[in-house]
């Protein structure tokens, strides 16, 4: 976040009784450029001391291993299970560089494909109720009634705000803070958040052509400052419902996805009502 944001963030926090640092104790907050995880000083025992890693010790010092291959441009067609135990999966089927190939699993096959891809790729392969397979002629492998359905995806609400001086505005997602808050609309510990407030120094109708691009190319995309600044409220933990349902046998296709939020919930509601009143309260302080 620019640095003018990034001090009328800490002024207004002391406005409205809130504590700007990210490890206090009474409060959970979150942070876009301070986002690290703890990782055991030994694996083997549950009350190891932890210490604090990022994905940089943690995952790409790990990318030269004699052990390790990574492909990438892959798409994963289906799930190979065993003939004579038709529970066991033991490989994937993939399209490679314009090639039909197999991966068979020494030990295991681990599937993480994401929220869509995921289902999608476990109904292709025989692996849900019998009702939703049917109509597309693939075989039953084994009847889980779970896989597509529980999806509880986070609604969100822009707030747009113009501002008096011109905002500095960093690259992509590098001028991003938020906080993690508790509604208090349900019963919990003060540990357990749901509502999530992202600021942005950007206009969000900026955002809607950004074409298809890589990672990479998003953190290089930047803009002149602008006289706005973005709110986003997000209901992090949200009761509505939906589904991930394949549409076709093609691997290629996209499943239909619904998110349940044509009948929210008075919670969910309520939620996202709390959110923008913290950021209206917020936007009422001395330093705004």
């Amino acid at each position: 976040m620019s640095e003018l944001l990034l001090d009328m963030m800490n002024e207004c926090d002391k406005d409205i009784g809130f504590m700007s640092d990210y490890d206090n104790p009474t409060r959970q907050y979150g942070c876009y450029f301070q986002q690290q995880f703890r990782h055991p000083m030994n694996k083997t025992d549950p009350n190891s001391p932890t210490i604090r890693e990022s994905t940089w010790n943690a995952y790409l010092n790990g990318i030269n291993r004699t052990n390790l291959q990574i492909l990438d441009s892959v798409t994963v067609l289906k799930l190979l299970f065993d003939q004579t135990d038709p529970t066991k999966c033991i490989g994937v089927s993939y399209e490679y560089k314009g090639e039909m190939c197999t991966a068979i699993a020494r030990k295991e096959v681990i599937l993480s494909a994401g929220v869509f891809d995921t289902p999608k790729l476990l109904q292709l392969s025989g692996v849900d109720p019998e009702a939703w397979l049917e109509p597309f002629g693939i075989q039953v492998v084994a009847n889980n009634a779970e896989v597509g359905r529980n999806f509880a995806d986070q609604m969100a609400i822009y707030m747009a705000f113009e501002t008096t001086e011109q905002v500095p505005a960093l690259p992509w997602g590098a001028d991003t803070c938020g906080w993690l808050l508790n509604s208090g609309l349900k019963p919990s510990n003060k540990n357990w958040t749901d509502v999530q407030i992202y600021c942005y120094s950007r206009f969000p109708a900026l955002t809607l052509d950004f074409p298809i691009v890589g990672y990479d190319q998003i953190l290089a995309y930047s803009q002149p400052p602008i006289p706005f600044v973005t709110f986003l409220v997000f209901n992090t933990q949200p009761e509505a419902q939906g589904f991930v349902k394949i549409q076709s046998l093609s691997p290629y296709d996209r499943p239909r996805i619904d998110h349940g939020w044509h009948n929210l919930s008075k919670y969910d509601q309520n939620n996202l009502q709390y959110g923008v009143d913290f950021v209206r309260n917020m936007t009422r302080s001395t330093e705004w």
